[in-house]
């Protein structure tokens, strides 16, 4: 008896079970996103940020620390709901839990806190993606993540 094949543009299909699925254990075997590209996608989350910041700043006064707390959030915020951010859209990445499941909540907070302890150290468990053969970062490796570019039409 044939072994049924599946169709290339169903694992494209968001509308159904098994192509949603397809979709997820296909994230995972993507190539691993370099520096460089992580590295413009913060930079454009970052501007975005203090955007929003200046904005919300000239009406009403915010503390000290509110800019690191929104950071914080909108990462989280967007990483549990469309797993990446809009720097990652633009830069064409996602994140990806290591199984190629997509991120929970959990997986994106324990993702955002261990960021900071990254960022925390002169930025060393940042640059720790080049050294690495996976490209993760401290926060990947604790959060069990992968950074992965994805092809431009890739759906969100």
């Amino acid at each position: 008896m044939p072994r049924p094949r599946k169709a290339a543009a169903s694992a494209f299909s968001p509308s159904s079970s098994p192509a949603g699925s397809a979709v997820v254990s296909d994230l995972a075997s993507f190539p691993r996103a370099a520096f460089r590209d992580r590295l413009a996608a913060f930079v454009l989350d970052l501007i975005l940020v203090v955007i929003a910041y200046r904005v919300l700043d000239d009406f009403a006064r915010l503390r000290d620390g509110a800019f690191f707390l929104m950071l914080l959030v909108y990462h989280i915020g967007f990483w549990t709901w469309k797993g990446t951010t809009v720097g990652g859209i633009i830069c064409q990445l996602r994140v990806v839990r290591v199984d190629g499941a997509p991120l929970t909540f959990a997986d994106a907070l324990v993702r955002g806190l261990s960021s900071i302890f990254s960022l925390a150290v002169v930025g060393l468990g940042c640059l720790w993606i080049l050294r690495d053969a996976e490209r993760q970062a401290w926060h990947d490796r604790i959060a069990g993540t992968y950074v992965v570019k994805v092809p431009r039409n890739w759906p969100l």
